[in-house]
């Protein structure tokens, strides 16, 4: 039998399948999503590759052998083979793109070489220094550290060496990740000799392991750890146990345990009238089994959580299996304990805050049946289930959906396809949805269900916009108007909770010398630094570069420094100010580096009851805190001065939903949203919370100005060393799209150009837009124009990217 394989090796050229005869040994063994260890290219250094497919016959003259397994799990079936071959020609990726997002993170297998010394009597004297640095190293070394200890190459030497005896080669497997393995003991005796041994034991003063032979008779293993720990004995009592034939170790592999905190159980809810209106379809579709997709349109508190809970309750109940997906890992906490205490332990998490070993683990859970329900972000909708029912995106407008790495993929999109091959609902949900979702809502490519009333009952929360150019008149120059002053006074003295949003971290935007005019800015990257005050430093926000903050102009020596804007920190500070006594916590990304510090920060302001939440993106989306009264956006213009068709789209949709925690319980909200345009759309459409009015101007604009859904986007990314040879990169990309003057659809190409950041770690990038009415059509030309640039040796060191409806414009 023959094995075709796609090779896990970086370089493009060998992006394709290679044939590979299977060994007798292995016969049976090897299927579609097999992990093996090959020989490749000319050294035949051994590679692990991933099995595509069996077949009978090959093309290929003297094949090469596959020499074993690497694992024993199949990382992908059928069916995500044929997402891998979708996404990569979708996304004009490689093989190992595709596989690397569908297969467990972190569990490949790195073949290492190592040098071995073997007869050190047939070195030449030229070699003698390799033979001394092995011999102070145990006789054996892996090569790049071998080499490091040389100014020179001397992989000739190394080669030579190999040929005369001097030294040998071996190839060990480095695994990313390994299962997880306990050391556990058992009895090894009849059950009913157990109470004479234990008797026997206490005779002879061996207490500790007689405690630890009755502890053992009543279960069917336990870790060691465990029982040192429950009999209160120490590692040399149950050695003299197995010693004397009473019990016997051995290893297990076990999963490892995410935290549980606090997961009450989760009854449910008596459903309202617009709830039982919008499950009727979807639990018709569950039932059918069949693909359907749906936009629940559904205003914030509307209780869209609760209709997920019955559609993956039916899904489950018929068999099936279902993928929640939410944008955010802040999100994740209260979503899974949601869906942990109505379903338990039937449910799987997956998200960027576990590490590789829970990952995997998790992986493994849902690999094998344990999960039947799998919530986490935006990689969860590659959980390896076989028999998928439903797939639910909530939050569904978020901009985390799609990917900004390799592979650049739109989450909805590969829902789309996962739903299609298992004939599964597909429910897309939000309270502002994305244009385009609700332009197909309206047009009839998918199905609008809408729920326009509170779960509560309760009324939508008031929002006031305060106008910030009357602020400056009254010679108010600090980040809060007196409006929000005033409410949040108000809600301090009624004991009820406050969140801030502001689109910045940091304490202020940027650090300028009023005297000259310096601007301290980011040595590699085009980007002025944030001031932080915390540790009093400046940091870029791209690339990390961090430095202690300037006492005088490095210009000119003036002291008159001062800084411009706010960010999280410096209104954390003027809420100090003001409010002395109020307790504050903050959440932005300088916060919550540590891992399960989103649920550590959104854990004590609901028990501890703090005050004032202040926070950015990760304050908006999702949170439902009883307590929440009132919501302050400190400035609503961030959002809506950015270099982006969607600028209107993300600025109504922000703050709709930033508003929406506000008022969720018995008590009514209030939103106080700050701007420097008061009359612009998103602001008033969003002050009516009047999504539909706003989709009505939007839709215009977005046809009248040819951008999506009218239209596709594809971006270019071009990023080098070189100012002037990544610009002439990206200009001779350009010149080999002149194909697309023949395809029978409107095109139109914008630049290259500079990007908005211009330079990022050192890295120039220039963009091009092509808008296009189907970017798929495009795929050939793209691909060719790509592969003439990797071609060409005066653009070797440029990366090109090719990015499909891309999240930023700039």
């Amino acid at each position: 039998m023959i094995a075709e394989v796609i090779v896990n090796h970086k370089s493009k050229s060998v992006d394709k399948a290679f044939d590979y005869t299977i060994p007798e040994e292995l016969a049976g063994k090897i299927g579609v999503g097999s992990c093996v260890i090959v020989p490749f290219g000319a050294g035949n250094k051994p590679n692990e590759a991933y099995v595509i497919a069996v077949k009978d016959t090959s093309k290929t003259k003297k094949l090469k052998s596959i020499t074993r397994l690497s694992k024993d799990i199949r990382v992908f079936d059928d069916k995500q083979l044929e997402l891998i071959c979708w996404m990569r020609e979708k996304y004009l990726i490689t093989y190992l793109d595709a596989i690397h997002a569908v297969a467990p993170a972190g569990t490949g297998v790195n073949q290492e070489e190592y040098i071995i010394l073997a007869d050190k009597e047939s070195a030449s004297k030229n070699q003698a220094e390799i033979i001394r640095v092995l011999e102070e190293n145990g006789g054996e070394m892996e090569v790049n550290r071998l080499m490091n200890y040389f100014e020179n190459n001397i992989r000739i030497q190394l080669n030579a060496m190999n040929k005369n005896g001097a030294v040998k080669t071996e190839y060990r497997d480095n695994r990313g990740v390994k299962d997880r393995v306990i050391s556990v003991a058992k009895v090894s005796v009849q059950q009913s000799d157990i109470p004479h041994i234990i008797l026997q034991l206490e005779r002879s003063k061996a207490l500790v392991q007689a405690k630890m032979l009755d502890i053992l008779s009543s279960c069917e293993y336990l870790s060691l750890s465990d029982l040192v720990h429950f009999s209160e004995g120490n590692y040399n009592a149950l050695r003299s146990l197995e010693k004397k034939g009473y019990i016997e170790t051995f290893e297990i592999t076990v999963l490892r345990e995410l935290p549980e905190e606090n997961i009450k159980k989760d009854a449910p809810k008596e459903l309202t009238d617009e709830q039982k209106k919008v499950l009727r379809p979807l639990q018709e579709t569950v039932g059918k089994t069949e693909f359907k997709p749906y936009l629940l349109h559904g205003v914030t508190g509307s209780g869209k959580t609760e209709v997920y809970m019955n559609v993956i309750e039916k899904t489950v109940a018929k068999g099936r299996q279902a993928i929640v997906l939410v944008p955010e890992i802040s999100l994740t906490p209260q979503m899974v304990s949601r869906f942990k205490g109505r379903f338990g332990s039937n449910v799987a998490i997956i998200h960027s805050g576990l590490s590789l070993g829970e990952k995997y683990d998790q992986w493994k859970k849902i690999k094998s049946g344990a999960a039947n329900i799998v919530v986490g972000a935006r990689s969860a909708i590659f959980a390896p289930l076989s028999d998928i029912g439903a797939i639910i995106i909530d939050e569904e407008h978020e901009q985390t959906y799609k990917s900004e790495m390799t592979p650049r993929y739109q989450t909805h999109e590969v829902a789309e396809f996962r739903a299609r091959q298992y004939g599964a609902l597909l429910l897309l949900a939000s309270a502002t949805p994305k244009i385009e979702s609700y332009y197909k809502a309206k047009t009839g490519e998918i199905t609008l269900l809408e729920m326009s009333h509170r779960f509560n009952n309760n009324p939508m929360p008031k929002v006031i916009v305060t106008d910030l150019r009357d602020e400056l008149e009254k010679g108010n120059k600090s980040v809060l108007g007196e409006a929000l002053k005033t409410a949040i006074k108000q809600n301090l003295k009624r004991k009820k909770q406050t969140i801030l949003f502001l689109n910045r971290r940091g304490f202020s935007t940027f650090v300028s010398c009023r005297k000259c005019g310096f601007v301290a800015e980011c040595p590699n990257c085009s980007i002025s630094l944030t001031y932080h005050k915390f540790d009093d430093s400046l940091r870029c926000h791209y690339c990390g570069h961090t430095i202690k903050n300037y006492t005088a102009c490095p210009s000119c020596g003036s002291k008159y420094i001062r800084y411009f804007g706010g960010g999280t920190q410096k209104v954390e500070e003027e809420i100090h100010n003001l409010f002395p006594d109020a307790a504050t916590i903050r959440m932005d990304i300088d916060t919550t580096g540590r891992k399960h510090s989103h649920e550590q920060i959104l854990k004590r302001f609901e028990q501890e009851k703090i005050d004032i939440l202040i926070g950015t993106q990760m304050v908006t989306k999702g949170l439902d805190f009883p307590d929440v009264t009132l919501v302050g956006v400190i400035s609503a213009d961030t959002i809506l001065n950015i270099d982006d068709y969607r600028a209107q789209e993300r600025t109504f949709s922000l703050l709709e939903q930033v508003t929406g925690r506000a008022g969720r319980a018995k008590d009514e909200g209030l939103s106080i949203i700050q701007t420097y345009s008061p009359d612009n759309k998103a602001i008033t459409f969003m002050q009516q919370h009047d999504y539909k009015g706003f989709f009505n101007e939007e839709i215009k604009v977005r046809k009248a100005m040819w951008y999506p859904p009218f239209c596709e986007i594809v971006g270019v990314i071009f990023s080098g060393n070189n100012e002037n040879i990544t610009a002439n990169c990206s200009k001779f990309f350009a010149k080999q799209l002149a194909g697309l003057r023949d395809q029978r659809q409107r095109v139109q190409i914008l630049g290259p150009i500079p990007a908005y950041v211009s330079k990022i770690k050192n890295k120039y990038i220039y963009r091009m837009i092509i808008k296009c009415e189907n970017s798929d059509r495009l795929n050939n030309i793209l691909v060719s124009a790509k592969m003439e640039c990797m071609k060409n040796k005066s653009y070797e060191n440029v990366a090109v990217v090719i990015d499909k409806n891309p999240n930023n414009m700039g």
